[in-house]
């Protein structure tokens, strides 16, 4: 049956001499592959540029339940994303959030809390007119947070400044654990998990306390998950806000 919905891509790869694979989430079936057939075409009918790390887009498709791959009939953009298109710092964090989503999120069960986080984040994102070297800081506290991996607010900069990714809590200095945050990171951890994104972008930071913060986040994303993200895009990031 063709069914209506809007999807956030999260990454795409070609496929035969003009095919599409697209990975994407979606507010009815949470994460979900598709096939977009001769999107590589030459003239009107070339539909790739539509699609890009974090677009979102209202697609039709021939949905089949529990397919491994479902067939999108027709797309279009849902939000004008130009704001990300048109910057290279903000397309390089869309590459490496899409990476992110890619890599973490399995479920194919309808998530609307999620869903609308990731949309409002990304519109935050494309809107942004500074701070933009803070934004994936304070998406990955909020992601996690909505994953369900909160930390407990528990911060104290002399009682429990370390952060415990096993307890979820901030625990004492002296604490015997193998996965401890860095005191720089727990304060980090702790600040963004209580700030909004516009406040998150004021934060003093320089590319090395980004760049740590970034891996002790990927790193609590696969404690928790119990996979690892094998995340190949930081380095990206790593250069362009340096």
């Amino acid at each position: 049956m063709i069914q209506t919905t809007r999807l956030i891509v999260f990454h795409a790869i070609k496929y035969r001499e003009s095919d599409l694979l697209v990975y994407a989430y979606t507010c009815l079936h949470g994460r979900q592959s598709y096939l977009l057939r001769k999107a590589r075409t030459v003239g009107k009918h070339n539909t790739a540029a539509r699609i890009f790390p974090l677009s979102i887009l209202d697609a039709e498709i021939y949905y089949k339940s529990g397919a491994a791959i479902q067939y999108i009939k027709s797309l279009q953009p849902a939000a004008d994303l130009s704001g990300i298109r048109s910057d290279l710092h903000k397309s390089g964090m869309a590459l490496f959030l899409g990476e992110i989503l890619y890599k973490s999120i399995k479920e194919e069960e309808t998530n609307l809390p999620l869903y609308h986080f990731l949309v409002e984040s990304i519109q935050a994102l494309n809107d942004m007119e500074y701070g933009v070297a803070n934004f994936h800081l304070h998406f990955l506290a909020q992601y996690c947070a909505r994953l369900g991996y909160a930390p407990f607010p528990n911060y104290d900069s002399e009682q429990k400044p370390l952060f415990d990714m096993a307890k979820g809590m901030f625990v004492a200095r002296d604490s015997v654990s193998d996965f401890l945050f860095s005191q720089g990171d727990s304060q980090l951890l702790s600040r963004l998990s209580a700030l909004q994104v516009s406040e998150a972008a004021n934060l003093p930071l320089n590319g090395t306390q980004r760049h740590q913060f970034v891996t002790s986040m990927i790193h609590y994303l696969h404690y928790h998950l119990g996979f690892s993200l094998d995340i190949k895009s930081p380095e990206v990031l790593r250069q362009l806000f340096q």
